[in-house]
């Protein structure tokens, strides 16, 4: 069984409630769900693909539950600041193999590079990666006994920033996708205001639940709408070494 986890959670700081601000009638994070479900339909209707909500156990949460119906998918509450603990619980009391991890903040994750991941894995990749798309557009998968040996003597930190780095780069199948510097430069991830200023002009253009991978990028630079929040790219990356560092 392959199972989309998607990690959310109710507590940001920087934008009170991200995943639950509305374009065209729809909670953001309700967009990406519905591009999976899209994407996916005949696996899930076939009972070989699930899609989670992996989120905290804090009771703030429990909002994502009057988003979804049950029959979309499940919200999963577990490990408060260990992620990968998170997955792993999800996994084992799903009866998960293999693992799609999607940030909550990348409303419009690549469904297409996760297609590629989930091949990979299913040939017996431990873990596989894109890259080549932009921030926010590339998908990671493993497996749930990598995850489970890669997380051995830490289940007990803090690991939510970077966490990543728990796993063997040597074991990790990259899948180059063609790119650009300019594709690159796109930022596609839920921070800050502008970055939900972006989503908000892009899904109220374009049909996103079926949009290829090249007709969103192309219409987003045709349009410029990437520099509505292209400034915040150095700001993202020093909050996001700071937080890492601070977990070390």
């Amino acid at each position: 069984m392959i199972g989309v986890f998607i990690t959310a959670r109710l507590g940001s700081t920087r934008l009170s409630e991200k995943h639950l601000i509305e374009v065209n009638g729809k909670p953001f994070i309700k967009w990406l769900v519905e591009r999976f479900l899209t994407a996916f339909k005949e696996s899930i209707e076939k009972n070989e693909l699930k899609i989670f909500i992996t989120t905290s156990i804090k009771a703030e949460n429990k909002k994502f539950e009057l988003v979804f119906d049950k029959s979309e998918l499940e919200v999963f509450y577990g490990s408060d600041e260990n992620i990968p603990l998170r997955h792993l619980e999800c996994a084992v009391e799903n009866n998960i193999d293999h693992i799609i991890s999607i940030d909550g903040d990348d409303i419009l994750c690549s469904t297409e590079a996760s297609k590629l991941v989930v091949e990979k894995l299913l040939s017996g990749s431990a873990m596989v990666q894109t890259k080549g798309l932009p921030l926010g557009m590339n998908s990671t998968g493993y497996s749930k006994m990598f995850l489970e040996n890669s997380l051995k003597g830490i289940e007990t930190n803090k690991l939510e920033t970077g966490w990543g780095k728990i796993f063997d780069v040597d074991k990790i199948d990259v899948i180059q996708l063609k790119s650009d510097e300019k594709i690159e430069k796109i930022r596609m991830t839920l921070d800050y205001d502008p970055d939900a200023n972006f989503f908000k002009k892009v899904i109220s253009s374009i049909d996103v639940l079926n949009a290829s991978d090249v007709l969103l990028i192309e219409t987003i630079i045709e349009n410029n709408w990437n520099q509505l929040n292209e400034h915040l790219d150095d700001i993202y990356w020093s909050n996001f070494n700071k937080q890492k560092q601070e977990e070390n």
